[in-house]
């Protein structure tokens, strides 16, 4: 069953090359949506595609990456739209 999670995560050492980690892990799991800086430094994350992969990708998220230490994570899921065709990364919220 196709879903969505639209996710945000605050943390230490969050930087560019944990949103390319976030892109990758994505294609991994073949989910499409995107990533990107909020300017508060939170990442958001919006993800669509089968339940299940979601659901692995959203544990996977929640516990960080090597020197990278997510302390709070959120995540919210709906019906998916349907308007990305792959998994895309910006760099700053407005640029979204």
């Amino acid at each position: 069953m196709l879903s969505r999670i639209e996710s945000t995560m605050w943390g230490r050492r969050l930087d560019y090359n944990y949103l390319e980690w976030i892109a990758r892990k994505a294609d991994k799991y073949d989910l499409t949506g995107t990533t990107f800086f909020r300017d508060d430094g939170s990442i958001d994350v919006i993800a669509e595609g089968e339940e299940k992969y979601l659901e692995k990708f959203t544990k996977r998220l929640s516990r960080g990456h090597f020197f990278i230490r997510v302390e709070n994570f959120s995540v919210v899921w709906s019906n998916p739209s349907g308007k990305y065709e792959d998994f895309s990364i910006f760099e700053k919220e407005s640029s979204f």
